[in-house]
């Protein structure tokens, strides 16, 4: 995805600081500290450029409401768990938590990870969420890219992200991806999650930066290679071919070719959009 909140287009690097040497969290759980109000003792992991501000307060009723966030995690049996810390869980839970609650579950924040030196790789790059308890492998796609998860429980034990990297080797940036399941794209969601994903960065996004930030413009149907199609269906019929074939780079920055849509496309709202298999969906 292309949504980096910005200096360069849509994209922003937000350094999380070196990486440091994990130490044992404290033998006492402590108390769930409010939303609004990150840890003293912790420097902000990771925000936007173009934000700095906690997530607000949110009444239960508002986060019932919600539907809940699902982040798939694998394990390896044969490696070693991720031992050191890469940055503090509770500032990016903050700001993931906001960015799905305001755009309703069809956005996440991701962040990508980023060789800070030039001896650092990112193809064999673990990631671990560490709370109280063991680690939590989190899935990471190739490229470094991985959804930030959301836990009330490791938030309030004031966890961390765990990586298999050495001190200093990686930095991050936050990315917005689309959570819609790939079957259930038509026109009028297309649109939705553009405005949803707009309304997302203004959140995360301190007033005063907000002249200055880039907006989500597009939301793009992408392939690696050119020459495939989406098909518009009404139904069983199929209505159109569109050719994805405008040029634009992933999350990874990567070169892609696309069907971009900016959410004023004439398509009646119900038509599906049926996509190819390899196709990713990318906020430009």
């Amino acid at each position: 995805m292309r949504t980096w909140i910005a200096c360069a287009g849509w994209l922003c690097v937000v350094s999380l600081g070196q990486a440091q040497e994990h130490a044992p969290p404290p033998a006492v759980p402590a108390p769930l500290q409010s939303a609004s109000v990150p840890p003293a003792a912790e420097s902000p992991p990771v925000a936007p450029a173009t934000s700095e501000a906690s997530a607000p307060e949110v009444t239960a009723s508002a986060e019932d409401a919600l539907p809940s966030q699902t982040v798939t995690i694998t394990a390896s049996s044969d490696a070693k768990a991720p031992r050191v810390r890469f940055t503090a869980y509770r500032e990016s839970y903050l700001t993931a938590r906001k960015v799905w609650q305001v755009s309703s579950g069809s956005v996440v924040m991701a962040l990508r990870l980023i060789p800070a030196k030039l001896s650092a790789t990112i193809d064999d790059v673990r990631v671990a969420l560490q709370g109280y308890g063991a680690p939590v492998p989190i899935k990471v796609s190739s490229g470094g890219v991985f959804v930030v998860p959301l836990n009330d429980d490791i938030a309030a034990q004031d966890g961390a992200f765990l990586v298999n990297k050495g001190r200093g080797e990686l930095t991050a940036n936050i990315v917005l991806q689309p959570s819609v399941a790939r079957d259930a794209w038509n026109v009028t969601r297309v649109g939705q999650v553009l405005q949803d994903a707009r309304r997302a960065v203004r959140a995360i996004t301190p007033w005063y930066k907000r002249p200055f930030a880039s907006d989500v413009q597009s939301l793009a149907f992408c392939a690696a290679e050119r020459g495939s199609a989406l098909q518009l269906m009404d139904g069983e019929q199929l209505i159109a071919t569109l050719p994805m074939n405008e040029a634009a780079v992933n999350d990874i920055n990567q070169p892609v070719f696309c069907k971009i849509f900016d959410g004023e496309d004439k398509y009646p709202g119900h038509y599906r959009v049926v996509m190819p298999e390899q196709a990713t969906v990318l906020l430009l």
